[in-house]
């Protein structure tokens, strides 16, 4: 396995699951939960209708970050023989990047320094909480563990999966055909 294809494959990565937070745009007090205290304590909390939003919003994130690894690995596990260390490093190198990318780009970038319209819940505007970069920052801390503990599943369920021959050869000659559609419908 390649570096470059690590680099393409997490910027791929970060861009479904990018495009699968980015649906919470109707409604950010679904996410309020992931926002700063300062401006949970300044709204109401979550109705139960946000609540059940939160559920079927939160599902398609947490399937691009599951399913995604693993097909990539079901990709490259139809082409070559994988070590477990490999599949670690490989998985590891995917959550990580979205972690650095969720970081600087969603959290520091978008959020606190331009702070679109549509992550601002209604009656929040001009809350310090948005320029909270401390807040984000610990938040990416905690996502070194959750990365390296999502790596550690998500690669043994992969590397059993590869070793137990149920990526079959029918099913790997279907990977690189999947997987090549999902990185071609992205890039274009």
């Amino acid at each position: 396995m390649q570096p470059v294809d690590i680099i393409i494959n997490g910027l791929i990565y970060c861009g479904l699951i990018t495009a699968a937070i980015l649906t919470i745009s109707r409604n950010p007090r679904v996410m309020l939960h992931s926002y700063p205290k300062e401006i949970q304590a300044s709204v109401p909390p979550k109705t139960d209708v946000e609540k059940k939003q939160t559920f079927i919003y939160a599902l398609p994130i947490l399937l691009v970050i599951v399913l995604y690894p693993l097909l990539s690995i079901w990709h490259t596990c139809a082409m070559q023989h994988l070590a477990y260390k490999e599949i670690l490093l490989y998985t590891w190198a995917l959550t990580f990047m979205f972690n650095v990318y969720d970081l600087l780009v969603l959290d520091w970038l978008l959020f606190c320094t331009i702070t679109p319209k549509f992550m601002v819940i209604k009656g929040t505007e001009g809350n310090r909480g948005y320029k909270n970069y401390r807040f984000h920052f610990m938040g990416f801390l905690k996502g070194i563990v959750i990365t390296g503990i999502l790596a550690l599943l998500i690669s043994g369920v992969a590397y059993l999966l590869c070793r137990q021959g149920l990526f079959s050869a029918a099913a790997a000659a279907l990977a690189p055909l999947v997987f090549t559609t999902i990185k071609y419908c992205i890039i274009l």
